[in-house]
């Protein structure tokens, strides 16, 4: 497959990088956020921009351990208008997303964006909580969480006990969401400390498309 002359490096079935660009293959033909999107053969390209989520920030900065695959179940935590989500959905076409946000305004857009696509279930409730969505989320095997809280560990921790079936996760941290007047590399190893029963596999700095945010990659 190749985009304006240069051969385009196939992360996976569903993934596309180019030096510095990166792109998911989509069979839908509608914008979520004003990205482009071209159409290739009998499916579409779209543009995935690395400044407005951090997922394809992780993987221009070199995360190849991508665990989300076509028929996968994710439980998504901080989905927030649907940026990152609709291009997990791109991947996991055959699978499932289960979208949790708090803000309302943020929800309103997620949920026009899931009656758009089959395989998006947005959830409008604090992830604090997640007793009260756990009988709507159908046995997630991963974890993607990117939420702007103080307590953002322990959101992770009680979700992924909440969801024994999660085995993979990736995990934002948000180290100034933590605390103002302490390093990132102090917060950081804090944070790290603190999460229960998964291995860190790898920690990648997200700059310079997102300064002061930290993409985890965990496993069991």
């Amino acid at each position: 497959m190749k985009k304006h002359g240069h051969t385009l490096k196939i992360e996976s079935n569903r993934i596309l990088v180019e030096k510095n660009r990166i792109y998911t293959v989509t069979s839908y033909n509608q914008s979520v956020y004003g990205e482009k999107i071209k159409r290739s053969g009998s499916t579409y390209i779209r543009e995935w921009n690395p400044k407005r989520s951090k997922l394809a920030a992780a993987i221009l900065k070199g995360f190849s351990s991508m665990p989300i695959t076509e028929s996968s179940t994710v439980l998504y935590l901080g989905a927030s208008t649907g940026t990152t989500v609709s291009h997990v959905s791109d991947i996991s076409y055959r699978g499932n997303i289960f979208a949790v946000e708090f803000s309302y305004d943020s929800f309103i857009k997620l949920y026009d964006l899931s009656r758009k696509r089959n395989n998006i279930y947005p959830i409008l409730e604090d992830a604090n909580m997640p007793e009260r969505y756990r009988f709507f989320v159908e046995a997630p095997d991963i974890l993607y969480q990117d939420i702007a809280q103080r307590n953002q560990v322990q959101i992770f921790n009680e979700n992924a006990k909440i969801f024994p079936g999660i085995r993979k996760a990736m995990l934002i941290i948000k180290a100034r969401a933590i605390s103002s007047n302490r390093s990132d590399k102090s917060i950081i190893n804090a944070a790290v400390r603190q999460i229960k029963d998964f291995n860190v596999r790898e920690i990648i700095d997200l700059k310079p498309y997102d300064v002061g945010n930290y993409f985890v990659y965990l496993d069991k």
